[in-house]
């Protein structure tokens, strides 16, 4: 019998090689994988209490805590395999029926691969703060006053994985519910949610998900096909996806995503399940997001619309179509302190057709504000430069009465004149002379039946 010996090294290579290959992706680690579940680290604050601590300002953990220790908790809900979600964990407290939720911003690609959805993390939080952005807020190093992502080289000082591994069971919410919570002062948390009985609007059917030949971010409206309720939600897509070529899914069903500044983000396409047939999508009067415009350079000229600007008509200070990575927006900006007039941006006219009892959505994002400048009316008519509207048909609370940092989501509903048989929406921007600083800029109007 002959007797074989394996070279020492060899030997070796053939171990790490069966760990690796035994090990399921989420096993696969990072360096230094001997922190997990340590037993000199535990939570001592629930990530709701590390939440409410935010009233406004910037949030240094260390002035909070005197120099002590400070530890949260949460659960993964997140993950960037397929690069939708990029250098961001997000977290929520609970597996079920969360109340409170963030986002960990890092320097680090492949986070799947050691840190995958339903993995508990504890978070050391001393050296690090919290800002908020919209309504979501982020944690990461604390640096002079700013926030910013945590290095490769210290993420596991911060943030560190345990040995549990839970289901997520997201929140079953309505587009409804996302939207009054957003038009309160307690907007929902940032948390994995599910909505039902949901499609893509007509206007963005046989679309990709995202732009094939650029790597910006592109919005997708989704509205509920269910007859009490047919309002929008808006699900935001990265360029920079794996999916980003593939054809949207024309039919209705039911999406789990992260509810993220009142927009959805998917992980990956497993998260839609549209695979029953697409209900009627005729309560969509107008659907307006400013992509068609190849001109950002100029004033905003789109076939229908009015973009006047009256009192001082010499004025070149006109709603201007802007540009942000791939996504095109309406924007008004201040004028000089001299300057006194309102510049209008009026919408197409709009058919009455089933009901008078309508609902207005739209993007909002409002910066710099020290005056508010921007009222939306219904408007009757318009002529030249004459608008034929009246003061009392102003769509109250949805312009927002402060910086927003971001574009938010706002709705309201409003009843059409029974004296009208058309309209339409303007948005006027009123400059008394004086020092206004406040610009706001506005994308994916829909105008829809209640």
């Amino acid at each position: 019998m002959k007797n074989f010996f394996l070279n020492p090294i060899i030997v070796i290579s053939l171990i790490i090689a069966t760990t690796f290959s035994c090990a399921s992706n989420d096993d696969i680690s990072i360096p230094d994988l001997d922190k997990d579940n340590p037993t000199d680290v535990e939570a001592n604050t629930e990530l709701l209490a590390i939440t409410d601590l935010f009233t406004g300002n910037v949030i240094e953990f260390d002035q909070v805590q005197n120099g002590g220790e400070l530890v949260t908790s949460g659960f993964i809900i997140s993950s960037d395999v397929s690069s939708n979600i990029n250098n961001q964990i997000y977290i929520q407290d609970k597996t079920e029926d969360a109340t409170s939720g963030l986002v960990i911003d890092v320097e680090l690609d492949n986070i799947f691969l050691t840190h995958g959805i339903g993995r508990e993390v504890l978070i050391k939080l001393n050296g690090l703060g919290m800002k908020k952005v919209g309504n979501e807020l982020h944690i990461g190093v604390y640096n002079d006053g700013a926030i910013t992502p945590i290095s490769g080289d210290d993420f596991q000082d911060f943030v560190i994985r345990t040995n549990t591994k839970e289901t997520i069971v997201p929140k079953i919410l309505t587009i409804n519910k996302i939207l009054e919570a957003a038009n309160s002062d307690e907007p929902l948390p940032t948390i994995l949610v599910s909505i039902e009985n949901v499609q893509i609007i007509d206007e963005q059917l046989n679309t990709t998900y995202a732009n094939v030949d650029n790597s910006s971010d592109v919005d997708k409206t989704l509205i509920n096909c269910t007859d009490e309720d047919t309002q929008t939600i808006i699900l935001q897509n990265s360029g920079l996806s794996t999916f980003k070529a593939l054809p949207f899914p024309t039919e209705q069903g039911t999406i789990t995503a992260i509810l993220s500044k009142n927009k959805l983000i998917i992980r990956d396409t497993n998260d839609i399940d549209f695979t029953e047939e697409r209900c009627i999508d005729d309560s969509v009067l107008l659907y307006e997001d400013f992509q068609d415009i190849t001109d950002t350079s100029s004033a905003i000229n789109l076939d229908g619309w009015e973009n006047v600007n009256i009192s001082n008509p010499e004025l070149l200070i006109r709603w201007k179509a802007k540009k942000t990575g791939d996504n095109i927006f309406a924007e008004i900006a201040k004028g000089g302190p001299s300057d006194k007039y309102q510049a209008w941006l009026i919408t197409k006219e709009i058919q009455i057709q089933n009901s008078r009892t309508l609902k207005v959505n739209l993007n909002i994002n409002v910066n710099s504000r020290n005056i508010d400048n921007l009222q939306i009316f219904i408007v009757d008519s318009v002529t030249g430069d004459d608008i034929n509207f009246s003061e009392a048909n102003e769509i109250d609370d949805i312009v927002p009465l402060e910086n927003t940092d971001d574009f938010i989501t706002k709705e309201a509903t409003i009843t059409i004149p029974d004296d009208l048989d058309s309209f339409r929406i303007g948005f006027r921007y009123n400059k008394e002379i004086g020092g206004a600083n406040t610009e706001y800029q506005i994308d994916n109007i829909v105008i829809s039946e209640e």
